[in-house]
């Protein structure tokens, strides 16, 4: 009862931030093009085509791996994600297979996909151990996973004073309810998530190695130049640490 809360209070939450999610086009197109060729760089020495976008969110990843030629799954919990991530791949003329589905059950059989992919997810889970060992029974031997995440810096009670500040500061402007809408949702759901403040690249690859991947390693993100997510971290003024891993089945 308590696990179907919390998943619905993420649903909820997702479902309304798809309006204002956007698409790493969104950003730049140069990003786009970076996260394009890491994914296709690290999935390109499997042998087999069928791969799974785990919180596909909008699609991104989906569409990346389409365009390399893999027949593509992608699955996010939030039926509005889901909305635009089909969208998105009729926009690039691509025949995707999106569908609702929850990441820590996925409902595929055993040995099913060659490649595996999650980005910005495993902070979002309540059991991300739970998660990682149900990817592992779904990939097939051999087969590639990709995860990327990052110390996001949310720490909600901690730093209520500043979010007061920042929605009276711009309450009439864009996006001002973004923070807003984040604190009244994992104000009740935070403590049952082990990686809500974020994780780094060694809380992975524990997670990794727990659930029987081989041949874990850290992708070299200075490839990046910029960091993709910007300046979040109002503390130190800096964006935030993110991580790409990889790992075979």
């Amino acid at each position: 009862m308590i696990m179907e809360k919390i998943k619905t209070s993420v649903k909820k939450y997702w479902n309304w931030r798809s309006k204002s999610f956007g698409y790493d086009t969104d950003k730049s197109v140069s990003l786009e093009g970076r996260w394009e060729s890491v994914l296709r760089e690290l999935v390109s020495g499997t042998s087999g085509r069928r791969a799974l976008d785990i919180g596909t969110g909008t699609g991104q990843f989906a569409v990346y791996l389409a365009r390399s030629g893999f027949d593509v799954t992608g699955i996010d919990i939030s039926e509005e994600m889901i909305s635009l991530a089909r969208r998105h791949a009729m926009a690039h003329q691509l025949d995707i297979d999106f569908r609702t589905g929850d990441a820590e059950q996925p409902d595929f059989e055993d040995n099913t996909f060659d490649v595996v992919v999650s980005r910005n997810m495993l902070w979002t889970l309540p059991r991300p151990d739970k998660a990682i060992r149900e990817w592992r029974r779904i990939m097939k031997p051999g087969g590639t996973l990709v995860v990327s995440d990052g110390l996001w810096m949310n720490t909600t009670w901690k730093r209520f004073h500043h979010l007061a500040f920042r929605v009276f500061r711009g309450i009439f402007r864009n996006g001002a309810m973004i923070p807003v809408r984040f604190f009244c949702t994992y104000a009740n759901i935070n403590k049952s998530l082990p990686f809500y403040e974020g994780l780094c690249f060694e809380d992975a690859s524990r997670l990794l190695k727990t659930a029987a991947f081989n041949d874990i390693k850290s992708y070299d993100t200075s490839c990046f130049g910029e960091n993709p997510y910007g300046a979040k971290n109002r503390t130190k003024k800096m964006a935030p640490p993110f991580f790409i891993a990889y790992a075979r089945g």
